[in-house]
């Protein structure tokens, strides 16, 4: 099968999908347009629940919508849950709420995480902010390990797909810095070996959530932790220059 044939076009479609996404994500423009016509405490919110919104569109509803309409034979999802699933996702989980609830404490990670930046939150937006990284990461996975990998396999070899694959999925961390795109090597890996296993993204998406979900818990908890030292140094300074 040839891959620049319409049966390949998808893949295409998936990857001009991710750069709309990107694109949005990344102008300043829009960002600062939106955010003006909202509460000021409130833009940083409101415009991450957008972006994810619409990088479930561009990411999963546009390729699949192309291959509906033009009718083309292409990989398609499968979410039925296997008992697979459940064991990859609790052996993954068990090794990466650890490591993530670690790393959140780094200087350079609290940089970016939480993407959400807000002084206070009530819990029906924690909710909301936990359940929009759900839909991103939906799309997400459809796009990497469905589309980008699943939709490989016709075209290449399973080895050959998993390193275009993860490829890819390494390009698409390098905004994010050094650290965060050399460790989306392995988890790129394994999660392709997983689908593979399982044809499915079940166990992808659900991982992905869950270290998504755990970042934002544990990067919160750290960057207020360090908002009170640095509120309470500040007070015990101006004291002491008042006693002076």
């Amino acid at each position: 099968m040839n891959l620049i044939s319409i049966e390949g076009s998808p893949i295409a479609i998936g990857i001009i999908g991710y750069l709309i996404y990107f694109y949005f994500l990344k102008s300043e423009i829009i960002r600062q347009y939106f955010q003006s016509l909202l509460h000021p405490r409130k833009g940083s919110f409101y415009w991450i629940q957008l972006t994810r919104g619409i990088a479930f569109i561009s990411m999963a509803i546009l390729p699949l919508a192309f291959i509906l309409f033009c009718d083309i034979s292409f990989w398609a999802p499968n979410f039925i849950w296997k008992n697979q699933d459940s064991l990859f996702t609790l052996i993954l989980a068990i090794i990466l709420i650890p490591l993530g609830a670690i790393n959140s404490r780094g200087t350079e990670h609290l940089s970016q995480y939480p993407q959400v930046r807000m002084d206070k939150w009530n819990p029906i937006e924690y909710i909301i902010n936990i359940l929009s990284w759900g839909i991103y990461l939906l799309g997400y996975e459809y796009l990497f390990r469905g589309v980008l990998f699943m939709g490989l396999l016709p075209f290449f070899s399973s080895l050959q797909a998993i390193g275009i694959n993860t490829t890819l999925y390494a390009l698409a961390h390098i905004y994010k810095g050094k650290k965060e795109t050399l460790g989306s090597i392995p988890l790129g890996i394994i999660l392709c070996l997983i689908t593979l296993e399982t044809k499915t993204i079940c166990t992808a998406f659900a991982v992905h959530w869950v270290m998504a979900s755990n970042n934002f818990i544990w990067s919160q908890r750290h960057l207020g932790i360090r908002a009170k030292k640095s509120l309470l140094g500040k007070k015990s300074k101006r004291d002491y220059t008042v006693q002076l």
